[in-house]
């Protein structure tokens, strides 16, 4: 579930200057002020004279006003332009003059009706147009907005600043293509200007085209190293690219120029959280925070930081925080939700992320759709996964979730395609391996000096590096010649593969690159490869295995009485996994399958095995089997000598599948995408037998369904001796 809130850059047109202020909007829009020469003393002299001698010299007053707003003295500016005013109100100049005053001094709505009072006076005076869409823009308005610029590009057509404005409504509304088209024209009126180059890197970004969107922020840089927004645009885009300590230089140094931006201080407080610096994370947050007080994004940003740390009551303490300041604000109404799914309760959830959609936040149907997955109501969460994607083609997260519905669904053509989003978003691959080599997407392998070298490497658990190494067989029989790299916990494991002994192909170890490869493919790939489906999912017999000599010692290190049943059984995975708590139990749920008589309980489990045996029942006996195995080849060598393997979704899961052990894999009621939905067997292991929750968290009925099972399966093996 996508938990983070973007924050956009902010743009810089002197509204709101003050501390906390944000502009919403992708690019900057010139204002006049900035559009003087720099010789501000010696313009100021001038007016000065000519106040001298008429202090209501409507001119001398409007220039003084702006003088004042290009140096920033935004009350003097004001009283200037109010004397302007004053002096001749007739003037369309003064009222312009004072709205831009107003505008830079936080006033937006005496801005507003300053420069309505300008174009009463004149219709078509492109530089009230342009200053009341800028007010526009920077209250959302994206529409009214477009049509005020188009209207200053009537009286102006050069205007590079309405250029820019047209641009930034036209984006507000996802009119990218539209809104990069006027950013273009700007630089064609001024080549290489800085805020247009910036607008142009935010679209392109947003648009998923991150190398283009990159140079163009670097292009800002280098005419304005000190412009602020594009800083963080680039730090932005960095960290979406996994390239953290880059993006970490970028932001730090975007609030080192302007210590004033919240949205500086948010996403680098995000990056921080990300890279699993929570202190410093806070310290981002809490200047941020002093910056301004009622800021929602600030106090959204607090929550998903106590979320992120564990702290539930601190969460539910920012998002009230943030809804009692503003119940309709997008993202706020959606972290309550994603609160409210964290707490497992799904049909509240659905509810709230149905009004996020309303208010227009975009993570919200991809959210929902993940709430209703829970419910059970899979064809509801499909349509809307779907629709979240038509929303934002170009979001990882969202095409992430949609492949993920569809695999379950059985629709699997074209959920292998969506799955390839899963190295665009952070979630699942925070910092993406970079390779060399061009990525194999299934083009010829044979080539006039034997096969292409291919480095198929493995980028998640250890479970999916077994249920995938099959394919190497399959790439070996297109001409290739596959290297494995995996993890050190399976390497030994997967030299088992029949096309490893055969010479055919070869492994390494993960990270540590062998020479001379051609190309590459990730392992969870190659089903999209392949165009893999139900049907067709390969299953040459069991794959991996154990040495002879190895299974002995296990079978003498761990005998059985005569007639005994040998289980083994494992009850959680990885806890690192973000899901674990979803798959995993504790030991003590076991105990219905651990009373059942005639059977010898071997403990398959890896790390904390040792301490949670330890305080089992003292009429219960269970072996340490596996707790210090050195890697998944010497656990494989005890599962030969079993007759049944019972686990929850974890890698012993998969070892025993991938060597035609009968295995019942016990699962929640929305399990992992690989078993589907509503299915017993899977076709990746023909003999796992899957065992689900009739209900969402009722593991102990599903034990002692299982209990009942393994009774069963007891009886029918001593018939078969």
């Amino acid at each position: 579930m996508p938990t983070t809130v973007q924050v956009d850059s902010p743009i810089e047109t002197g509204l709101g200057r003050g501390p906390g202020s944000r502009v919403r909007g992708p690019a900057p829009v010139e204002s006049t002020a900035r559009q003087l020469t720099g010789q501000l003393t010696e313009v100021a002299l001038g007016y000065q004279r000519i106040l001298a001698i008429n202090p209501k010299q409507p001119d001398a007053l409007v220039g003084m006003s702006l003088v004042a707003l290009a140096s920033r003295q935004h009350h003097e500016a004001v009283a200037m332009a109010t004397a302007a005013v004053a002096a001749a109100p007739q003037m369309c100049a003064a009222w312009v003059a004072l709205g831009q005053a107003l505008k830079a001094d936080g006033h937006a709505e005496q801005a507003e009706r300053a420069y309505a009072e300008a174009i009463r006076r004149d219709g078509a005076n492109a530089l009230a147009r342009l200053g009341l869409g800028e007010l526009r823009i920077a209250s959302g308005r994206a529409e009214e907005a477009e049509r005020e610029f188009a209207l200053a590009l009537e009286r102006q057509p050069g205007l590079i600043s309405a250029q820019l404005g047209l641009g930034n409504a036209l984006a507000l509304s996802g009119r990218n293509e539209a809104a990069l088209a006027r950013y273009r024209q700007a630089l064609e009126l001024r080549p290489r200007l800085p805020e247009a180059e910036y607008a142009a890197g935010f679209v392109l970004a947003r648009m998923g085209r991150a190398q283009e969107a990159e140079r163009r922020f670097r292009r800002a840089l280098t005419q304005r190293p000190d412009f602020a927004a594009a800083w963080i645009g680039l730090g932005v885009l960095l960290r979406e690219q996994g390239r953290d300590l880059s993006a970490l230089a970028a932001l730090s140094r975007a609030v080192e120029l302007r210590p004033d931006l919240v949205a500086g201080w948010l996403n680098l407080a995000l990056l921080e959280r990300e890279l699993h610096r929570p202190k410093k994370a806070e310290e981002c947050l809490r200047k941020a925070f002093a910056l301004d007080l009622d800021q929602v994004e600030t106090m959204v940003s607090w929550c998903q930081l106590r979320l992120a740390e564990k702290d539930m009551a601190g969460a539910w303490g920012w998002a009230r925080w943030a809804l009692g300041r503003n119940p309709d604000h997008a993202e706020a109404v959606n972290m309550h939700g994603i609160l409210l799914h964290t707490e497992r309760r799904f049909e509240e959830a659905a509810a709230v992320f149905a009004r996020a959609e309303a208010l227009g936040s975009p993570a919200a149907w991809s959210n929902r759709g993940n709430s209703l997955l829970d419910l059970g109501r899979l064809d509801e969460a499909l349509a809307e996964h779907e629709i979240a994607v038509e929303r934002d083609p170009k979001h990882p997260g969202a095409r992430y979730n949609l492949a993920l519905t569809r695999l379950r669904l059985g629709d699997w053509k074209r959920g292998w395609v969506d799955y390839e989003a899963r190295w665009h978003f952070r979630e699942v691959h925070a910092r993406p391996r970079e390779l060399k080599v061009p990525r194999w997407n299934g083009e010829p392998l044979e080539g006039d000096c034997g096969g292409k070298r291919i480095l198929l490497h493995a980028e998640q658990g250890l479970g999916d590096t077994i249920q995938f190494c099959r394919y190497a067989t399959l790439v070996a029989a297109q001409g290739g010649y596959p290297i494995l790299s995996v993890q050190p916990p399976v390497e030994r494991l997967v030299k088992s593969l029949a096309v490893v002994r055969a010479g055919l192909a070869e492994t390494a170890r993960l990270w540590a690159e062998p020479d001379g490869f051609d190309l590459e493919c990730p392992l969870m790939s190659l089903p999209a490869v392949f165009g893999t489906t139900p049907e067709t999912v390969p299953w040459p017999g069991a794959y991996l295995g154990a040495e002879h000599d190895e299974i002995e010692d296990k079978r003498r290190q761990f005998p059985s009485a005569k007639g005994e049943l040998r289980v083994g059984f494992a009850w959680a995975g990885n806890p690192r996994y973000k899901a674990d708590r979803n798959r995993s139990v504790e030991l003590k749920a076991f105990l219905p399958l651990l009373g059942v008589s005639g059977v010898m309980w071997i403990s398959l489990q890896k790390n904390s095995a040792e301490e949670q045996l330890q305080m089992l029942p003292s009429d219960l006996h269970v072996l340490d089997g596996s707790s210090r195995d050195r890697d998944l080849a010497e656990t494989a060598a005890l599962l030969a000598t079993l007759d049944l393997v019972i686990t929850t979704d974890t890698c012993i899961a998969h070892l025993a599948g991938a060597m035609g052990k009968p295995v019942w894999i016990l699962l929640p009621y929305l399990s992992d995408w690989r078993w589907m939905q509503n299915i017993s067997a899977t076709p990746w292991y023909p003999t796992a037998r899957l065992l689900r929750q009739r209900a969402p968290g009722d593991w102990p009925e599903l034990m002692e369904r299982a209990a009942n099972e393994v009774e069963r399966f007891r009886i029918d093996s001593s018939l078969d001796r």
